[in-house]
């Protein structure tokens, strides 16, 4: 109580001595005493700091619980404790109703039950105080949220002799991994005002694209990994309709990444450009491996040779490779969180049985193929929330 600063507001000298000896004995120093109503809010629009009002009903300028509401109305964020000569039960429970700590009758108002209700005013709204702003917190994380979700691809394109699906859960409100699936015009060099949505495009336009697909796993899960997300994406869109060598976009959203993360920070990533005329992938890999599983269900793993973004600044990544993907193979791309799923006995679900889950429904639609694998991973783990985010992004060869 000794660092308690409290106001008293009682017009009877009498009951003010006695109520400030009190609260004295209990400990309470930085007590100001005023009788009135105006006295109160004047003190209280200059006061520095002011933990608890103790108040009398009945004063010169005002009466009843009408006192009360005024004070509470304009300083909402000081607990009000009510010290009254009138033993009303009904009128304290009113009281108490419409937001007083407590209602103390002055002919029951020793030190003890001062101390205990005083003590009792000041917890309780304290943790009012946190309660509304962890409901702020989870109002913001939410808006977070939907935000990171718009960012994602919300429908995926059409791409002639591709069935493509996706899946996206993060562990928390908001993840730090991210896919795209990036439009790119053949002419991007030439005119840089051809970017534009997927879903505007025509389907002239679609054929004649490059599409740059990624994905991508920020290091840790949350909030704080959720905006080097948010960085790392709008780089590699805007990298995609300048430059056209993997490894050189890249290069550039390292040194994007690296001015953002701190110690330790980094994040893995996989991009390639894929062609649909050509059926090839042009592809570069930060730290990120992907799968291609053939018809026989016999997956591989293509080779990469850069580090994650943002652990060296200066490294120069260089594109990886060209695959040649075949009518039957599907490409599989996801982040750890998916195949780092562990069953009640710790054991890890591991990327084989992800690739037996995949070749087993090969010749259901991608759609359900993803809706397969989440499916074997709830019977393995009995649930789909992870200790990282999951991300699958796959990609079937169709005629």
């Amino acid at each position: 109580m000794q660092n308690t600063s409290l106001l008293l507001v009682e017009d009877n000298i009498l009951d003010a001595r006695l109520i400030t000896s009190r609260l004295q004995k209990i400990g309470c120093g930085a007590l100001t005493h005023v009788g009135s109503l105006e006295e109160a809010v004047n003190w209280l629009k200059s006061a520095p700091r002011v933990d608890v009002i103790v108040l009398d009903l009945t004063l010169p300028d005002s009466m009843g619980l009408h006192t009360f509401q005024f004070l509470h109305q304009r300083f909402a964020h000081i607990p009000i404790v009510i010290l009254s000569g009138r033993n009303d039960q009904e009128l304290a429970i009113k009281a108490v109703s419409l937001g007083a700590q407590d209602y103390v009758f002055k002919s029951e108002a020793s030190s003890c039950v001062l101390q205990r209700s005083i003590r009792y005013a000041i917890e309780r709204r304290h943790r009012l105080e946190m309660e509304m702003n962890m409901i702020a917190m989870d109002r913001d994380l939410e808006y977070a949220r939907e935000i990171q979700r718009h960012l994602l691809p919300q429908t995926l394109p059409e791409i002639a002799g591709v069935d493509m699906a996706s899946a996206y859960i993060p562990a928390n409100w908001t993840g730090g991994d991210f896919f795209d699936v990036i439009p790119i015009s053949r002419q991007a060099k030439k005119n840089h005002d051809l970017w534009q949505p997927a879903h505007l495009m025509s389907e002239e336009d679609k054929l004649n694209s490059i599409w740059g697909l990624t994905i991508a796993d920020v290091s840790s899960h949350g909030f704080a990994p959720s905006l080097i997300m948010v960085d790392t994406r709008r780089v590699l869109r805007t990298c995609s309709h300048i430059l056209q060598d993997p490894g050189e976009i890249l290069t550039f959203a390292n040194r994007a990444v690296s001015e953002v993360t701190l110690e330790g920070q980094f994040v893995t990533l996989c991009y390639g450009r894929y062609d649909p005329l050509e059926r090839t992938l042009e592809y570069c890999s930060a730290g990120h491996p992907f799968w291609v599983i053939n018809t026989e269900g016999i997956r591989s793993m293509p080779d990469y040779n850069g580090p994650a973004l943002g652990l060296l600044h200066d490294y120069q990544y260089g594109t990886d490779g060209k695959l040649q993907l075949q009518i039957g193979e599907i490409l599989l791309v996801v982040t750890d969180g998916l195949y780092e799923c562990r069953s009640d006995e710790g054991e890890l679900f591991g990327i084989e049985r992800v690739c037996e889950v995949i070749h087993q429904h090969r010749e259901k639609p991608g759609k359900e193929i993803v809706k397969q694998i989440l499916k074997a991973i709830y019977r393995f783990s009995g649930s789909l929330r992870s200790e990282d985010d999951i991300t699958i992004l796959l990609i079937k060869m169709v005629e």
